[in-house]
């Protein structure tokens, strides 16, 4: 298997944790908890860790940590139901693009199968946007790289 499917099953497995999580009448009380715990959890293995060997737990927390305060606000119709955007672009920067597509489609399922989900046309517009910001993400992630790569032949020091 190659490197990007397991960091896609691996973010696959973070969403369906956190569905979980999210549906249980008790858990979902401490959903906005969860969230700062790993963030907090996060920020002290960053300065435990070599940075560059960190990037897959970085994405999977920042990954949690959106779907919950998603959850936690109100899904689809969520004030911050744009950083989900904002994660797809971390994810195609941080790991390889590749692995945005995956996880754009497993954020698509889990907003659908969420109970939050409202049948109303801003919900719809809110899910169908991950159509078309994947393939933004997608193309960047492939142009940072192609940078980095370029950058680490011609750079006389070590990134």
């Amino acid at each position: 298997m190659t490197k990007s499917a397991w960091h896609s099953i691996i973010l696959l497995v973070s969403l369906f944790a956190v569905y979980f999580f999210a549906n249980d009448s008790i858990l979902a009380n401490y959903i906005l908890q969860l969230a700062a715990v790993l963030i907090i959890i996060l920020i002290v293995a960053r300065h435990l860790h070599r940075p560059s060997s960190f990037h897959l737990a970085e994405t999977v927390v920042s990954t949690i940590a959106v779907v919950l305060v998603t959850m936690a606000t109100g899904g689809t119709a969520s004030p911050f139901f744009f950083l989900n955007h904002f994660l797809l672009f971390e994810i195609s920067f941080l790991l390889e693009p590749s692995v945005s597509i995956s996880l754009s489609l497993g954020l698509m399922v889990f907003y659908l199968f969420s109970k939050q989900v409202n049948p109303t046309p801003a919900s719809l517009i809110a899910l169908l946007s991950f159509v078309f910001m994947t393939p933004l993400a997608f193309l960047s992630g492939i142009l940072y790289q192609r940078f980095k790569k370029r950058l680490k032949k011609t750079s006389p020091f070590p990134l």
